[in-house]
């Protein structure tokens, strides 16, 4: 039986614009059972990570467990299926740096939501019917990663945070369109190859309906009162407020929200001729205008998400996304340069910064060495994957010094602790800790057992 204790926190301090950035924020945003940005990420890569090893063992002749490997695995774990010969240690060596590749990725693929230049940029998010523009961002996003692991004389570096910059863009799709309300079970593989990735409503054309929301009104907490300024909070509960001729004709829309602008630095505002659908959150001025209500899946409660009972069906068609855009890069580069980009058979320089980085304990900032995932689409266990990430929030809360628990940490990223930015995600774990002494001294915790 293992035992947390919870804090009574009740941190409102993030508007769900995308798929939460990181599991600090989830936590501090008590935003419940939501899958992340960084999980995301990581999932992904994994499978497409399992799919590598699987053909080079198929290639090699060698022989092997085929249902084994497809079963779920770490990172860790796929390293000593394709190299059984190899200790604990020597795993732990040699996977280090391909996981500091991916803990890059996930670091840029969460800031997209918390740069000034990116986090309210629609084409950044698939935001208010941005289609033509978001696919044009990852379309030329994947065209200059390609460009650059092409030159062998290129630092792969920039190549590296441009995949997690195209990654939030493609996994918001699945979150902020009404892909899954049309009923779609499979990805849309046109996205990011090409140009035209569906027919989209048209401008003057109503997408939302005032009918299928419920308006839910509650009190704020003291923390509440000086983060959203205006109290009570009033939210959306929504199912079937998306038109049905909308979703019956195939139409791609999706949520416009309040405080977006374009690249010119020109606002973009929910027209108000027409009923088009917003964004939503519990700051979400949008939501109250017509068409009231909102569609995002961004997270597992109404508070961010007025879809929130359809967030695990974006967050696995997101995943499915994320493992082909891997997928589509290996097949376009090949082996080498592939295995080059991730460093999955790391150079001896690469392993020497290995040595000194576990030497001295370091951790990453996103990657967690326990997340798993396998090949079948039934083997997402979120609620695994919830649990795990809660144990390592946890760890830091406390202090435990544990260099397999991230740091959620982005000061280095220009995301400081004293940031007034209320995206932070370390801010939040500052406040925590804060508040945790605060709950603790004064006996105020729950226990939770599982």
């Amino acid at each position: 039986m293992l035992t947390f204790y919870f804090l009574l926190i009740n941190v409102q301090s993030f508007v769900a614009n995308a798929f939460i950035p990181h599991p600090a924020i989830r936590l501090g945003g008590q935003a419940g059972n939501s899958i992340t940005h960084t999980e995301l990420v990581q999932l992904g890569f994994i499978r497409s990570l399992t799919r590598f090893f699987l053909d080079a063992q198929i290639q090699s002749k060698s022989s092997i467990d085929v249902e084994n490997f497809k079963a779920e695995h770490t990172i860790d774990e796929l390293h000593q299926l394709a190299h059984p010969d190899w200790t604990n240690d020597q795993v732990k060596l040699y996977s280090y740096p391909l996981k500091s590749i991916i803990d890059k990725i996930q670091v840029r693929d969460a800031l997209v939501d918390l740069n000034p230049s990116t986090k309210n940029l629609p084409s950044a998010h698939f935001d208010s019917e941005s289609f033509k523009e978001s696919n044009d961002r990852i379309i030329q996003l994947r065209n200059k990663i390609l460009e650059d692991v092409n030159d062998p004389n290129k630092d792969l570096d920039k190549a590296r945070g441009r995949i997690g910059d195209l990654l939030h863009t493609l996994q918001d799709f699945y979150s902020h369109s009404n892909w899954i309300e049309m009923g779609k079970t499979k990805i849309n593989d046109r996205i990011g190859i090409h140009e035209d990735i569906g027919q989209v409503a048209g401008i003057n054309q109503a997408t939302c309906t005032n009918t299928g929301c419920t308006k839910i009104q509650t009190k704020c907490n003291l923390m509440q009162k000086i983060v959203l300024k205006t109290c009570p909070m009033e939210y959306y509960d929504c199912k079937n407020n998306i038109l049905n001729d909308i979703n019956n004709q195939g139409l791609l829309t999706s949520s416009y929200m309040s405080n977006q602008f374009n690249t010119n630095n020109e606002p973009i505002i929910k027209p108000t001729n027409v009923e088009k659908c917003s964004h939503g959150s519990v700051m979400d001025t949008t939501s109250h205008q017509v068409a009231i209500g909102s569609i995002n899946k961004d997270t597992m409660t109404p508070l961010y998400s007025p879809h929130y009972h359809l967030h695990f069906d974006a967050a696995k068609l997101a995943i499915d996304a994320t493992e082909q855009f891997f997928n589509d890069l290996r097949k376009d580069l090949g082996d080498r340069k592939f295995d080059r980009l991730f460093a999955i058979n790391p150079t001896e320089a690469q392993i020497q910064v290995a040595k000194i980085a576990i030497a001295n304990r370091q951790q990453f900032q996103f990657l967690t060495s326990t997340l798993s995932i396998g090949l079948s689409t039934s083997d997402l266990n979120f609620e695994k994957t919830i649990k795990q990430r809660i144990q390592e929030i946890l760890s830091i809360l406390f202090d435990l010094k544990d260099s397999n628990v991230p740091t959620y940490d982005l000061s280095e990223n220009g995301v400081e602790k004293t940031d007034t930015n209320i995206h932070s995600g370390s801010l939040l774990i500052d406040g925590l800790k804060t508040l945790k002494k605060r709950r603790f001294n004064g006996h105020k915790f729950r226990s939770y057992t599982n």
